[in-house]
């Protein structure tokens, strides 16, 4: 009885030691690279989500604090009463001030006057 140079396996098969594994070592690589790129799809959908997650959270925080402020304002409304008083108030400054322009354009002319004189006389002492 010839001796094979194949080592038997356990069903009584031989098996070559010296068996060509490049085709399984391509589609190791193949599949690790698809699993590579799956994992780095998950992390960036997560972090898009995580993202947006966030931004949510700060509009309704704005939201919130948009709420309370109108919630204030709704609640510290101002009377007809109280808004002609202030108009009455602005309506005095406003009268005022007019009467402040008038005196200031006499003292305007008043000057112009005194600048002419001592333009033309040249102040002669």
């Amino acid at each position: 009885m010839e001796r094979n140079s194949a080592t038997p396996n356990v069903k009584g098969r031989s098996v070559d030691p010296k068996t060509d594994y490049s085709a399984w070592q391509f589609w190791f690589a193949v599949a690790q690279g698809i699993i590579t790129a799956a994992v780095a799809v998950y992390a960036w959908l997560c972090n898009c989500a995580n993202a947006r997650q966030k931004d949510m959270e700060e509009v309704r925080e704005a939201m919130t604090c948009i709420g309370t402020r109108v919630t204030k304002l709704e609640n510290c409304t101002i009377s007809h009463r109280e808004l002609g008083a202030v108009y009455d108030r602005i309506n005095a400054v406003s009268k005022q001030v007019s009467k402040m322009d008038g005196k200031m354009d006499a003292i305007a002319g008043a000057v112009d006057m005194i600048q002419e004189h001592l333009l033309n006389s040249g102040g002669d002492r």
